[in-house]
């Protein structure tokens, strides 16, 4: 053990060490060191949310979708993700073992994804998941669902986590933002003889290329400017030059479960603007959309990019 003597030696030279610049920004060094070992498996996890609507939507989008988990993320937040994933299994045999009418599962899961980093639903037995599922049977206000779920978790909900929820859900049902200003009254999805006309036409500008503002063949297209154009010009619905913005405006927002041929998908984030929507197709079925990229053509739905700026479907 050592002597009071050497202890007070041994203090002296470390303050008088701590005097010096070097030695303090060293010092400095190794503790910002040691708190970026702590703290960047626990940031892999709290990514799963951010701070404008509480959670990622992508990795939301993942994970309501089953996967698959990308393989270039932390390794955390990959097991997190595949952990969700079997959890929304568990409440798929839940929900068909129930085999209610009317049965929103979106609702089920919003609340569930919300609930697992909060209450750590994670830890609860199979049975768990019936009696999770069996308080959205035949309630279909928020309001009502809370007291039955407060009962069963002994947990009591938040503004903040109501909030959550809320938007969680319009997100996977709809899209990014079902709140913003609808202008235009929607018609019927389109059946099988005016689709047709519309992919006449849309078909015939395959492989042109994407030029900005363009609106007509001879100048080629935008994205907009592509689908205002076939809209117009196949003769099943009217749709002067506008913007992507303001297509979405003037459309009623559509599930992905009640997506059409004919409808419209809406992206964002694809450009700098001040503008949510910055890009436009129409969807085709199948889970793609013909557009004008560059070239005019079909993609895929499910490609990565287009999952991370997807902003919602509309039908006009």
């Amino acid at each position: 053990m050592a002597s009071p003597m050497a202890v007070a030696v041994m203090t002296k030279k470390a303050l008088e060490l701590a005097e010096d610049k070097r030695v303090r920004t060293l010092l400095a060094s190794v503790v910002v060191g040691m708190v970026i070992v702590i703290l960047i498996p626990l940031l892999a996890v709290v990514s799963i949310f951010n701070t404008q609507a509480g959670y990622s939507q992508e990795v939301a989008r993942i994970v309501f979708d089953g996967g698959p988990v990308p393989t270039d993320i932390d390794a955390e937040l990959a097991e997190y993700m595949e952990d969700m994933i079997a959890a929304f299994e568990e409440l798929d045999t839940a929900i068909e073992e129930l085999d209610a009418e009317g049965f929103d599962d979106i609702k089920v899961k919003s609340f569930f994804y919300i609930l697992y980093f909060t209450k750590d639903l994670s830890v609860f037995a199979e049975e768990f998941y019936t009696d999770f599922v069996d308080c959205f049977v035949g309630v279909k206000e928020d309001d009502e669902i809370y007291p039955a779920l407060e009962d069963e978790l002994s947990y009591t909900f938040t503004d903040t986590d109501k909030l959550e929820i809320h938007n969680l859900y319009l997100f996977i049902k709809y899209g990014y933002a079902t709140t913003d200003k609808i202008t235009g009254i929607p018609g019927e999805a389109f059946n099988d003889e005016t689709f047709a006309k519309l992919m006449s036409e849309a078909t015939k500008y395959i492989g042109f290329p994407y030029r900005w503002g363009g609106s007509t063949p001879e100048t080629s297209f935008d994205c907009s400017g592509f689908v205002c154009w076939v809209y117009t010009h196949s003769g099943v619905h009217n749709l002067p030059r506008t913007t992507a913005q303001q297509i979405y405006n003037q459309c009623k927002p559509v599930s992905k479960e009640d997506v059409k041929p004919g409808d419209l998908v809406f992206f964002t984030g694809t450009y700098q603007t001040s503008n949510p929507v910055t890009h436009i197709g129409i969807y085709v079925g199948d889970n793609q959309m013909i557009h004008c990229g560059d070239p005019i053509g079909y993609v895929n739905l499910g490609n990565s990019y287009w999952i991370k700026h997807f902003y919602g479907y509309g039908r006009l």
